[in-house]
């Protein structure tokens, strides 16, 4: 079972000799090793340089012939027969090195629970030896991003997937505090060669943001994963479960790693398509040779077709994983989720509008159904599992504040209301208000304010019309 698998741009200033001593770094360095000590006094390893030792082993890759592609493949078997495989493969092209890693766990024994294992230490190795190279805007690196103020053009590419980036966004917004909820450090360190970590500045970053990504950036401390295909996000909100840092943290790099193993590797960096080279340059080299061997055509053909095979088998995992995989945590306390999912045109005016517009709809259905049916059944399961809701309340909570005592357009008020995500603009005796840009809605509100109650009857229309 794949239980790891990421792909990233590494440092294009170094080669395949370079990541092979990395991985000779690495083993030599792990003390869970058998071949710890004979991987420390390895030298000038070659293509196809390999040992074993008790139930492990390592095989090395290194093919130049118009490609290159390189790497390494790990075998380990635990005291529990559990079978680990580690496979990293680069393929250096042009002026670009791209590395693979990926982590397959199985027995041959039934067995009740399969561990997933932690991050493969090679990613912290390769990162120190070799470093991160150029995806698209961004540098590949173990720390966070931190966007600058006038850097909200690149901010906008990252979230509309325009900034050519094979690694997936994780995009930290800052909250009322111009901080983040989270600890972007240490989320950068857990996520090394699966994510980008990008930081913006502060709150008012978030509102220059809003109209050029249709409202769809994460604000207020809220977090949100950007994938490279541009086929939405996930969002975090800094409440409920994840009002601590360190639960959202945990659920952003879980989420992380759970959607990437549904990531298409590129066939260049697999170890099939590097057996796959290697058995058609045997097969030519015999061609030309004209050897009349046939042994040696089988076998060349043999491993042409053993590579084949497994790269079916890759595919077929992966077909597999879109079409009835979900993540299942090790963790015994951490709950399993069916995905249900709605399409829609319209975009949220402010996080979690639309889901938090469903959950509500699902609730007065619930109030007319007949208890103890399916139906009020399945009604329930979806609101109980989506109880994270959006940021609703906090803006009428703020908007019936500022507008209870409503005189006049002072600088203070104007100052709320666009913080809040209203644009305001002058239309005779009134103010006009359009809310983040949605020019469908629009509401007035009064320059004298002569009526006392003024400021609640726009409060009111306000939240009918929006909320």
């Amino acid at each position: 079972m794949l239980t790891f698998k990421t792909q990233f741009p590494i440092n294009e200033k170094y080669n395949a000799e370079n990541l092979i001593e990395a991985g000779r770094i690495w083993l030599a360095g792990s003390p869970y090793s058998s071949l710890a000590e004979v991987m420390a006094n390895a030298k000038d390893i070659k293509d196809g340089w390999r040992v074993s030792k008790e139930k492990e082993s390592i095989v090395f890759a290194n093919h130049v012939n118009g490609v290159n592609v390189c790497g390494f493949r790990h075998e380990n078997t635990d005291e529990n027969e559990m079978r680990w495989v580690t496979e990293v493969v680069g393929f250096k092209f042009q002026n670009k090195f791209i590395l693979s890693v990926q982590l397959d766990v199985g027995s041959e024994l039934p067995v009740e629970k399969i561990d997933y294992g932690k991050r493969p230490h090679f990613l912290k190795t390769v990162m120190q030896e070799i470093g991160g190279g150029t995806d698209g805007m961004l540098r590949v690196i173990d720390r966070p991003h931190y966007l600058k103020d006038n850097e909200v053009g690149l901010a906008a590419d990252l979230i509309n997937s325009h900034a050519g980036c094979l690694m997936p966004i994780v995009y930290v917004s800052a909250d009322d505090d111009d901080t983040a909820h989270i600890n972007p450090i240490m989320l950068a360190q857990w996520l090394s060669g699966m994510a980008h970590i990008v930081v913006e500045p502060n709150r008012d970053f978030s509102f220059g943001l809003m109209s050029k990504v249709s409202n769809e950036n994460a604000y207020g401390g809220a977090v949100a994963i950007y994938w490279p295909d541009g086929i939405g996000k996930w969002l975090f909100m800094p409440k409920y479960e994840y009002s601590d840092p360190r639960s959202m943290q945990i659920a952003i790099a879980r989420k992380v790693r759970q959607s990437l193993l549904s990531q298409r590797t590129k066939r260049e960096c697999t170890w099939g398509y590097i057996q796959e080279l290697k058995s058609k340059e045997r097969i030519d080299s015999l061609k030309q040779s004209g050897s009349a061997e046939i042994d040696d055509f089988v076998a060349a053909f043999d491993d042409e077709i053993a590579s084949k095979n497994e790269e079916i088998s890759r595919l077929e995992q992966e077909i597999n994983r879109l079409k009835y995989g979900n993540y299942s945590s090790s963790s015994d306390d951490a709950p399993e989720y069916k995905a249900l999912q709605l399409t829609s045109s319209e975009t949220d005016l402010y996080q979690g509008e639309r889901l938090e517009i469903v959950i509500d709809a699902i609730t007065n259905s619930i109030n007319t159904t007949q208890p103890h049916t399916r139906r009020r059944n399945i009604l329930e399961d979806i609101r109980d599992s989506n109880l994270e809701t959006g940021e609703r309340d906090s803006i009428l909570e703020c908007l019936k504040e500022l507008l209870r005592s409503y005189k006049s357009m002072n600088a203070s008020t104007r100052k709320e209301l666009e913080r809040l995500g209203f644009e305001i603009t002058e239309e005779g005796k009134h103010y006009k208000l359009e809310f983040r840009n949605d020019k469908r809605y629009h509401f007035s509100l009064s320059k004298t304010g002569s009526d006392h109650r003024g400021g609640l009857n726009a409060f009111a229309e306000i939240k009918n019309k929006l909320f």
